[in-house]
């Protein structure tokens, strides 16, 4: 696994150093059911295979009985143009077909008839293409079953009436096909056929699936030949897998180094095996490749790295999470990114939506699983009498959840509780695990206005409490108006009188952060407020609470960003990377004339004597990380 986290984290940092010239690996690909349609993945080496464009899809499919887009076959034109085949359906006699100058923007989708003159044809599968360069013609070839046409061979009952073959068009221009003919007959029934060029020996291989059932086969074999005009001989080698159901291959030359990827579909995974001698022998490399989440049957071709570059700087990865969430806090446990935040309603701030932890192993996709804190209907209204003896309706709130953080194997949340009545603090709630269920440490909670009983304690009764544990394993808490103080021991409570800290700049503040690096304590603090907000900072040398002094030059570093769209960075957090040793600044993007909240995140950059530079927010964001 270390092998692969240092790739990623070079990756991600040396695409600018790759020029024109040199090579780069696309692997075009589809996921779940293929309805979202194409997905690509690159790579520098073969073995690590990143997804592209935040791994959501570049094309939908609109084609065929069912409109998927199985098995996406994608190669590149002598002029530049990439053309796409694809599995438009289970049971269709036609496949897809699409062209792109840059694998962004694709051409008006063409359904291909090309087993439409069989009227008993079954399907048409995995589609895939060939450039043969001395005919400089494209060859079309994919897997189909006619009833009846050609030797039985013996299948399992969930299998019995499919005998697949290999049939073919040729194209030169992709508007006139020739005739469909068989391309390979064996004597058992085959799938996914897929051809690579032997750079060395300069003929084609081909590997293929045995589909047969009854005995169940599944597995890859190959063939050769000096030309494609001539055919495949049918005598296939040995099997190049293992002892595992495989299909979809695509073969790549890296180097002197072929690969064959493949689908152990099975097993809900990806594999690969490996020749160093021109496909004569073969070794299992499975262990050593990492492919993007979900990646099913697809197609790996080489590239320019320049198409690699220009497709990794067309990625956004802001807003982080396309959802409604502000006050944003991220910690990593394990291989797992947490991230912590206000879940918005469209109601202002007089009520929250339902709390949840958001997970993720790569800091772009994110998800939950159900909420992380009990006890409450966030949804329902709570009738109160106010100080002026006026009649109210008030909701429960979860606001602004401080960096989690973890002591003897428990986790501690430190989270702003509203109440339906407008009392609020920080209290401190309890997990034996990051996604919690989270509980309040002490006592009943909270508990509805009218409703007899006492409330949890508070660790301080305001907002926006926000933890720090320094190096020596002392623990601090920081809270709105520039407040902050030790916390005892145990981190339930506070350890003495709380102090004021002295900022350069005046006025209303929130949303403090503390973080340390290279002995420096930087203390962060919001100005403003909506699309005004901006973060500005000190910096001490002393300790947490005390000697912090302006930095030099402009000590407000982040700020709205009207030419890149970004409006209002307001309350956020600092988390900082071990893997790369960078610093992230996640924060609430507030929107231009008050929209609703979404969480951004962007790298800090550091001058030489500590301070901050100028942070420009921006749509591109952070992108992948590591998981461990």
């Amino acid at each position: 696994m270390k092998k692969v986290v240092i790739w990623i984290a070079l990756s991600l940092w040396s695409v600018m150093t790759v020029f024109a010239g040199e090579t780069a690996y696309l692997f075009s690909y589809f996921i779940n059911d293929s309805k979202d349609g194409l997905h690509l993945a690159y790579s520098y080496d073969g073995l690590n295979w990143l997804p592209l464009h935040g791994g959501r899809s570049y094309l939908t499919p609109a084609v065929g009985k069912d409109e998927l887009m199985r098995d996406p076959s994608i190669c590149q034109s002598p002029d530049g143009t990439f053309h796409m085949v694809w599995t438009s359906s289970w049971t269709d006699r036609i496949i897809g077909y699409a062209s792109s100058r840059d694998l962004v923007h694709w051409s008006e989708q063409q359904a291909i008839p090309v087993m439409m003159h069989e009227p008993d044809a079954h399907n048409c599968w995995a589609p895939e293409l060939f450039y043969d360069e001395p005919s400089q013609t494209y060859y079309i070839f994919w897997a189909t079953t006619i009833p009846g046409r050609h030797k039985e061979v013996a299948t399992s009952e969930s299998e019995k009436g499919l005998n697949h073959r290999i049939y073919y068009v040729t194209t030169k221009d992709f508007r006139t096909f020739s005739k469909t003919k068989m391309f390979f007959n064996p004597d058992f029934s085959v799938i996914d056929a897929a051809i690579v060029k032997d750079p060395k020996r300069e003929d084609l291989i081909m590997v293929v699936k045995n589909e047969n059932s009854n005995p169940p086969e599944k597995n890859l074999r190959v063939t050769r030949t000096k030309k494609i005009e001539k055919g495949f001989p049918t005598k296939v080698s040995a099997p190049i897998t293992g002892k595992y159901w495989a299909e979809g291959p695509a073969p790549l030359f890296v180097g002197d180094t072929l690969y064959v990827y493949f689908d152990k579909y099975r097993d809900h995974r990806y594999g690969a095996v490996r020749s160093l001698d021109y496909g004569e022998t073969w070794e299992d490399v499975s262990d050593q490749v990492f492919f993007p989440r979900g990646i099913r049957h697809g197609t790996a071709f080489a590239v320019d790295a320049s198409i690699v570059e220009s497709l990794i700087a067309d990625r956004n990865y802001n807003p982080l999470i396309p959802d409604n969430l502000a006050d944003p806090s991220v910690s990593k446990f394990g291989d797992t990114y947490y991230l912590y935040g206000t879940t918005d309603l469209d109601y202002g701030l007089g009520r929250a939506g339902t709390p949840v932890v958001w997970k993720s192993k790569d800091f772009v996709n994110w998800s939950f699983e159900g909420s992380h804190i009990s006890g409450f209907d966030w949804s329902k209204g709570y009738d109160y009498t106010n100080d002026k003896g006026e009649k109210k309706k008030g909701y429960f709130r979860y606001w602004a959840p401080g960096k989690v953080i973890e002591q003897d194997g428990k986790f501690y949340l430190y989270v702003t509780f509203v109440k339906p009545d407008d009392k609020m603090g920080t209290y401190v709630l309890v997990a034996d695990r990051p996604d919690g269920p989270f509980h309040f440490t002490a006592g009943q909670g909270l508990l509805p206005p009218g409703e007899e009983g006492t409330d949890s304690p508070a660790v301080v009764d305001d907002i926006d409490g926000e933890p720090f544990i320094d190096d020596d394993g002392s623990g601090y808490i920081f809270w709105r108006r520039r407040n902050a103080g030790r916390l005892s021991a145990d981190r339930l409570h506070l350890d003495g009188e709380p102090v004021t800290l002295a900022t350069a700049r005046q006025g209303y503040s929130e949303g403090p952060v503390m973080f340390k690096r290279k002995g420096i304590y930087y203390y962060i603090y919001t100005l403003s407020g909506h699309q005004n907000y901006v973060n500005a900072y000190m910096m001490s040398r002393e300790s947490p609470l005390t000697g912090f002094v302006k930095p030099e030059g402009n000590d407000i570093f982040l700020f709205s960003s009207p030419e890149n769209q970004v409006w209002g960075p307001g309350h956020g957090n600092v988390f900082y990377d071990e893997g790369t040793d960078e610093y992230i600044f996640l924060y609430l993007e507030y929107g231009d004339g008050g929209t609703t909240r979404q969480v951004y995140a962007n790298r800090m950059e550091f001058n030489d004597d500590g301070t901050i530079k100028t942070l420009i927010p921006d749509m591109r964001g952070v992108g992948y990380l590591a998981a461990s």
